[in-house]
């Protein structure tokens, strides 16, 4: 499907990805995860072919047709939702019949059926994102690269996109799509995590999870004494990492039963303060420690 081989990209010295070497050699959701520049709407340009590799060779095995919607996707907003799928039907070479169907499809299940006739400028972020999704895959793309579709949109929308993709998936197109929402991480097959233009793990999300090191403990109602806690925890060898989520303190830990009587022992003589309770490992926890590490090995 696709195959990348030490592809990397430099503007002027800045070097926005490091050499990388995957392939996509199957069906299914690709995820692109990491913090603000670390790379991964450059990755995705370059998968995408929109932009040329400083080195290196991006190579889509099959020959397939790619379907892209940019961060900033260039609908025409004084045409109509319809108008626009037809623009970019004919751009894309469908013939008339057989992009009267797929228009009407799509429309059908984007949920845009009911205001195809509305002009795009007049849509909310989320119909937005639904129509650039929609004139991306119109002419069946073989591999189809989404650059933060659900970015800006609110939840309801969000949810409707994942659903626009589980379904193009269904036809037999590769996704990939780059996401800052780690929920969202779980709805891949596989996961790529990105950090300062590298890719620094690969995984299925169920394995990101299975192999996070450590123990989450969690301190329930803790807002009274977090500002008093959180320098302590963070100087304890025990904990790799504390912090403040709402009104709880969340610790990560190797050292599982020592760090609970830990917690237990400090709890105990405060008034108000919750339960220590266990909890799974979050995307968010695995994903944001890896990142941390990372910085780590890097600085050191």
């Amino acid at each position: 499907m696709l195959e990348m081989k030490e592809v990397s990209k430099v503007y002027g010295r800045h070097q926005a990805l490091q050499p990388v070497s995957f392939s996509l050699e199957k069906e299914g959701i690709y995820g692109v995860v990491g913090p603000d520049g670390a790379g991964k709407t450059t990755l995705l340009r370059l998968m995408a072919g929109a932009l040329r590799p400083s080195s290196g060779e991006v190579i889509h095995t099959t020959g397939a047709k790619i379907g892209y919607v940019p961060q900033t996707f260039g609908m025409y907003e004084d045409m109509s939702i319809a108008e626009n799928l037809h623009f970019y039907g004919q751009l894309n070479g469908v013939p008339a019949p057989e992009r009267e169907k797929r228009i009407r499809e799509l429309l059908d299940r984007t949920g845009l059926a009911p205001f195809s006739d509305r002009l795009a400028g007049a849509l909310s972020g989320g119909m937005k994102q639904k129509l650039a999704i929609a004139t991306a895959v119109l002419h069946r793309p073989g591999l189809v690269v989404l650059d933060e579709p659900t970015n800006g949109v609110d939840p309801v929308s969000r949810q409707e996109v994942w659903e626009i993709v589980r379904s193009v998936l269904r036809e037999g197109t590769t996704v990939v799509i780059s996401t800052q929402y780690l929920e969202g991480a779980g709805l891949c097959d596989e996961v790529f995590l990105m950090h300062q233009g590298r890719i620094i793990g690969r995984k299925s999300p169920s394995a990101f999870v299975s192999e996070f090191p450590y123990h989450v403990w969690v301190v329930r109602d803790a807002g009274s004494v977090r500002v008093e806690w959180l320098p302590r925890l963070r100087q304890e060898p025990a904990i790799a990492e504390a912090y403040a989520r709402g009104t709880d303190l969340v610790v990560l830990c190797r050292e599982k039963e020592r760090v609970k009587e830990m917690l237990e022992t400090l709890r105990r003589d405060r008034e108000g303060v919750g339960p220590v309770e266990e909890e799974p490992a979050s995307y968010e926890d695995v994903f944001t420690q890896a990142v941390k590490e990372a910085e780590g090995r890097e600085s050191a």
